[in-house]
């Protein structure tokens, strides 16, 4: 979003447009999640960072320097309270998500459940590859990749923000990091035997 489109609708919404509110949560949610979500925080910490988020953005919408930079500033905002909770949570929070688990088929034959949990086996391992490598990374690679994958993808002065970084070490940073997850990830599949494709 445009900063000039941004700051008319913090404006807006100071003034108590309730849809122009509704248009800045939805173009800056996604970035307030990954910015959470890049600190490994679980899901409901990450819902209460940003909850906290929102909640002080509404409270400072008049009182913002730079409306056109609200994203900035929301990313900002998200990363100080992941920092937060990260410092005062003393507990392990275990993490796993069972949605994996699906309503049954009955439209299907077992044969085409079969294909298909196959097919999912595979897309699964190559995610959890992936994962693992990502797990793997340094910190520093972890929440900037993280943040760059939010939907919608944040601009780069926002997650440069949410990093608290320089906007010029963004790319370079982000090509070392794949290169370094592709790399352990190992993501080309080994060709299976008897079959030529």
């Amino acid at each position: 979003m445009e900063p000039e489109q941004t700051a008319a609708l913090v404006r807006q919404a100071a003034a108590g447009d309730a849809s122009a509110w509704e248009e800045l949560v939805q173009a800056y949610a996604g970035l307030v999640w990954s910015v959470a979500r890049a600190y490994r925080l679980g899901r409901a910490d990450a819902e209460d960072v940003s909850q906290t988020t929102w909640e002080r953005f509404a409270r400072s919408l008049d009182k913002l320097t730079d409306p056109g930079h609200a994203g900035a500033w929301l990313s900002t905002t998200a990363r100080r309270e992941s920092l937060r909770v990260l410092a005062a949570r003393n507990r392990t929070v275990p993490t796993g998500d069972l949605a994996w688990i699906g309503p049954a088929r009955e439209d299907q034959s077992p044969e085409e459940l079969a294909v298909a949990a196959d097919e999912e086996g595979r897309r699964d391992a190559l995610a959890g590859r992936l994962w693992q490598a990502l797990n793997q990374l340094g910190d520093n690679c972890q929440r900037l990749l993280r943040i760059l994958m939010g939907q919608p993808p944040p601009s780069y002065a926002d997650a440069a923000a949410a990093l608290g970084v320089p906007i010029g070490y963004l790319g370079p940073t982000r090509r070392r990091c794949l290169e370094k997850l592709r790399k352990l990830a190992d993501v080309s599949e080994p060709a299976e035997q008897g079959h030529d494709w």
